[in-house]
C-alpha cells in the first residue's frame, strides 16, 4: 500500500464566488492568494450557484454563444432582484437552502471567503456568517460558527424582509476587502456592512471592483488566514 506524504490541510475554506462568475474565473481571481497560502490551506468548493438568471444579459450572451462568439457559461446568482426602489429580492430561502446542504455534506470548514466580483459573493458570505453564529433556524444546519471570514466588496441587504439579519453584532473574526474607486459597489456600503462585525480588521485599496493581487494585498490576505491555523504539536 502506498502511503502518500503529501501534507495535510490545516485549514479548510469555503469559498463563494458572484454573478456569472465560474470556476475559471474564480481561480483566476484567487490565483496569487491560492500559492501564497501553498497547502496549509483548502478551497473548495468554488462552485456555488443555485439561482438561474434569465435576464436580457443572458439573452444576449446565449446568442453570441450561438453565431460562436462566446464560450457557455451558467449565468446565475444568489438571489435575484424584483424591485430596485424599495429593494426587493427574491430567491435567498433556496440559497440558504442549498449552502446548508454544502455545509452538511462538504463540510466542517473553518473560514468562508466571499470575493465579490461581479457582486453577491462578499454579501453571501457575511449573511451565513452571522447565521451560523448566532444559529439563525433559516440556515438549517448544525455546522459550527466559521472561525474567520473574508468579505471582498460586500454589502448590506436593505429589504426589509432582510434587514434583521444585521441587528445582531458579529462576534467572527473578519477582514474587509474594498476599493476606493469602487463603482460597482459604493465603499461606503462596504463599510456600513464591515461595521455590522464588532472588531473588523480592513484592506481598504486603490482600486475599482476586483480583488487586489498586490504584494502588500496578498501578504494582508495571507497573514490574516494563518493567524486561525493550528499550531504544530
Amino acid at each position: 500500500m502506498v502511503v502518500s506524504t503529501a501534507p495535510k490541510p490545516s485549514l479548510r475554506v469555503l469559498c463563494l464566488h458572484g454573478y456569472a462568475q465560474d470556476v475559471s474565473i474564480f481561480r483566476s481571481t484567487l490565483r496569487y492568494h491560492m500559492e501564497e497560502l501553498g497547502d496549509a490551506v483548502e478551497f473548495g468548493p468554488n462552485k456555488l450557484l443555485p439561482y438561474d438568471m434569465d435576464g436580457m444579459e443572458n439573452m444576449a450572451r446565449m446568442a453570441a454563444i450561438k453565431s460562436g462568439k462566446a464560450v457557455s457559461r451558467d449565468m446565475r446568482s444568489w438571489y435575484y432582484l424584483q424591485s430596485a426602489d424599495p429593494e426587493i429580492v427574491n430567491g435567498l430561502e433556496k440559497s440558504f437552502d442549498y449552502l446548508a446542504n454544502v455545509l452538511e455534506e462538504q463540510g466542517p470548514f473553518d473560514g468562508i471567503i466571499g470575493f465579490s466580483q461581479g457582486k453577491l459573493g462578499g454579501l453571501m458570505a457575511a449573511l451565513i456568517t452571522s447565521m451560523l453564529e448566532h444559529r439563525n433556524p433559516l440556515l438549517d444546519t448544525s455546522h459550527p460558527a466559521f472561525k474567520f471570514a473574508i468579505i471582498s466588496s460586500g454589502y448590506k441587504l436593505t429589504d426589509v424582509k432582510w434587514t434583521h439579519l444585521y441587528d445582531l453584532p458579529i462576534l467572527t473574526p473578519s477582514l474587509h476587502v474594498y476599493g476606493v474607486l469602487d463603482g460597482m459597489i459604493a465603499p461606503s456600503r462596504s463599510m456600513d456592512l464591515r461595521d455590522a462585525f464588532v472588531a473588523p480588521n480592513e484592506l481598504c485599496f486603490v482600486g475599482a471592483h476586483f480583488v487586489p493581487k498586490t504584494r502588500m494585498a496578498v501578504e494582508t490576505i495571507s497573514d490574516f488566514v494563518m493567524q486561525f491555523a493550528p499550531l504544530d504539536k
